[in-house]
This record gives C-alpha cells, sequence and structure tokens, in this order.
C-alpha cells in the first residue's frame, strides 16, 4: 500500500484533471456502461454505452486530496439497461479511467439519480470524486 502526502495525492490528482481537459473535440465525459467491466481501461467495452453524460469546462477541481468531476448537464439515455461503471474520456474521447457507478448514498465512485437506464430518459451524475 502506497501512503503518500495530500501534496503528492492532489498533483496525481491534477495530472488526471489536466489530462481530462486536454482535446479540442468536444466536452470530457463520463460515458456509463453496464456489465461487464473490462479489467483495463484500454480495452474497448464488452457493452454498449448508455449515455454520454458531459463534464463543465474544466470538468473538475483538486481540493483537500481528491478530483471533484463536474457534470455540466444531465445526458440523454441512448440505450436501456442498470449503469454499473463509468469511463471517463478527455474531449477527444480518450479513455482517463473507469469507477464504479451506482445511485446516491450507494457509496460508489459515481453516483447517479438513478442506475435503471431507459432509452429517451435522461440521468444525472450527481458525484463523482476520486481521492
Amino acid at each position: 500500500m502506497i501512503a503518500e502526502s495530500t501534496a503528492c495525492r492532489e498533483a496525481a490528482l491534477a495530472g488526471r484533471l489536466a489530462f481530462l481537459n486536454t482535446g479540442s473535440l468536444g466536452a470530457a465525459a463520463a460515458r456509463l456502461y453496464g456489465d461487464p467491466r473490462p479489467a483495463s481501461a484500454d480495452e474497448w467495452p464488452a457493452s454498449a454505452m448508455l449515455v454520454e453524460i458531459p463534464l463543465q469546462d474544466p470538468a473538475g477541481g483538486v481540493a483537500d486530496g481528491a478530483l471533484t468531476l463536474l457534470p455540466r448537464e444531465p445526458g440523454m439515455i441512448v440505450h436501456s439497461g442498470l449503469a454499473t461503471w463509468a469511463r471517463f474520456v478527455n474531449r477527444d474521447g480518450v479513455p482517463a479511467f473507469d469507477l464504479e457507478a451506482g445511485e446516491v448514498g450507494s457509496g460508489a465512485e459515481c453516483e447517479l439519480t438513478t442506475t435503471a437506464l431507459w432509452a429517451g430518459g435522461v440521468v444525472a451524475m450527481t458525484s463523482a470524486v476520486l481521492g
């Protein structure tokens, strides 16, 4: 287990935030999927993307040893399913990292208003914190 100072952790998180903010094709985003979750963020998801939730510009902020990602608006659901994980991508759609997704209060790194998603509806990301 790595024991690091808050300053070191914040520098690493600032690097993740800087990566999310790179690119020019669109907004950084959280892409929600159902199972199965790939072993690596470098692997292509086996399931269809359920929804893409755009992030603000900049995508978030680092404080108190945590990176808080900020949604810009709810996302329009394109495929029905149960959201179990989120892939965060930079402005060019390049994968950054994957997080567990769950409903508000679940303790998941990425919390949503609901995980049961129906095509044509919308879902909001209420919290996404890395620490």
